[in-house]
């Protein structure tokens, strides 16, 4: 399949911007039509979108895992800030007050 752009036809007052344009579009045109001759005949069979959607299933399934592993240690850490046991927030916390207080740098 070849394409025909519009490129000679423009008439516009600007030679320069015309000629700019005249050959972007030539460009453009020789681009399309080399990369649609490249694909002509490259089909996708039925069997390869059926690994792709494997494929891709698998890795949803996997972003889905590590997406509820992650909530629920977010649970685990909020509950222990809740409950005061958080050492890490503590530390946090106690240097901040400590920083404030002028008690440590």
């Amino acid at each position: 399949m070849s394409i025909n752009l519009i490129k000679n036809e423009l008439e516009l007052a600007d030679p320069d911007f015309r000629n700019g344009l005249v050959d972007n579009f030539t460009k453009i045109e020789k681009e399309i039509n080399n990369l649609d001759s490249i694909n002509n005949g490259d089909q996708v069979t039925n069997e390869e979108l059926q690994v792709a959607k494997k494929e891709l299933n698998e890795k949803l399934d996997e972003l889905k895992n590590d997406f509820i592993q992650d909530n629920e240690a977010l649970k685990e850490r909020i509950n222990r800030i809740l409950l005061g046991v958080d050492v890490e927030s503590i530390e946090i916390v106690v240097n901040r007050i400590l920083n404030e207080k002028g008690v440590s740098k």
